[in-house]
């Protein structure tokens, strides 16, 4: 199996449960625990207007005074949605500047850009803007189990024109397959993947990603994400180094804490969910709420009707 690099996305996907506030102890060990076992990215958050805890913010200010006294050899990372600096069908630059501010006072060095199939005429600006910055760019085409080989083509003939550290698609709803991510991979040359585990089979699409040449993989601690989770990045360790370290196994208990709390992970609701293309956060919600049998498939085929 080729080499590969691993970008952990715990509290960037993590706050969709916990609306994007974790304990600070709790983050400097993740932080730490996972550059020892040689993680390559650590994506903190999002850098976001929208509401939310810190880590929607990822306030420069904030996360270098959280990892304080921290020597990290891994490079930091953020996210930003394209829709989020979108005004009047034009790049808010105004916003943008208030947000992201130049990378040599910035703690972190990566920034990832995602975007909708109908958002991306917009990539090639940001990522221009941004890159000026100082910042290295991935990209991310979001929803990619919905996408036509014609949108798929549109994405890659505008990222193929830019400096790009990773040119990403996200299984935003759970339902690739194997067979699935080979053919996107190999067709279109694309070289990072963000899998989420409605069908179980985040692990598996990982490896057919790598094996079909893809760079970097996402992961997250015990898979905590969006509606089911992701891959977990202990897996990915154990696949690209073959063992995991105490200081990782003692961040998984502490993450198991908050898996107890929210209780992400595999169930029909989520399974359904993945192989009908329903959004992940509706499948979160349903699954929160304490309802009988009949009333959650209802709520499910529902939802069929509302997304088709």
């Amino acid at each position: 199996m080729k080499n590969f690099k691993i970008l952990d996305c715990t509290l960037r996907d993590g706050g969709y449960y916990t609306d994007w506030m974790f304990d600070e102890q709790l983050v400097r060990n993740l932080v730490k625990s996972l550059d020892t076992s040689g993680v390559d990215i650590i994506e903190l958050g999002y850098k976001s207007p929208i509401k939310g805890g810190p880590y929607r913010k990822c306030n420069d200010g904030f996360i270098t005074s959280i990892l304080r006294e921290i020597s990290i050899n891994s490079k930091l990372g953020f996210m930003i949605d394209v829709k989020d600096y979108i005004k009047n069908n034009s790049i808010d630059y105004i916003l943008l500047d208030r947000v992201i501010h130049d990378s040599k006072i910035s703690p972190f060095s990566v920034c990832r850009i995602a975007a909708k199939s109908n958002e991306i005429e917009y990539i090639k600006e940001i990522s221009n803007y941004i890159s000026k910055k100082g910042y290295m760019i991935i990209c991310n085409l979001m929803g990619i189990s919905l996408l036509t080989d014609k949108q798929i083509t549109e994405y890659k003939n505008i990222t193929d024109n830019l400096s790009l550290e990773a040119v990403y698609i996200a299984d935003s709803y759970g339902a690739l397959m194997p067979k699935d991510v080979k053919r996107i991979i190999k067709k279109f040359g694309i070289t990072g993947i963000h899998t989420h585990d409605n069908l179980g089979l985040a692990f598996a699409n990982c490896i057919e990603a790598i094996d079909e040449g893809a760079d970097f993989i996402d992961g997250t601690v015990l898979g905590m994400g969006r509606g089911v989770g992701n891959v977990k990045t202990e897996q990915l360790i154990m696949l690209k180094n073959g063992t995991v370290s105490c200081e990782l196994l003692d961040t998984i208990n502490n993450i198991r804490l908050l898996k107890n709390k929210y209780k992400w992970g595999q169930n029909s609701t989520y399974m359904f969910a993945g192989l009908h293309h329903i959004h992940p956060l509706y499948a979160q919600n349903i699954n929160a709420g304490v309802i009988s049998n009949s009333k959650l498939k209802s709520a499910l085929h529902n939802l069929i009707n509302e997304t088709s």
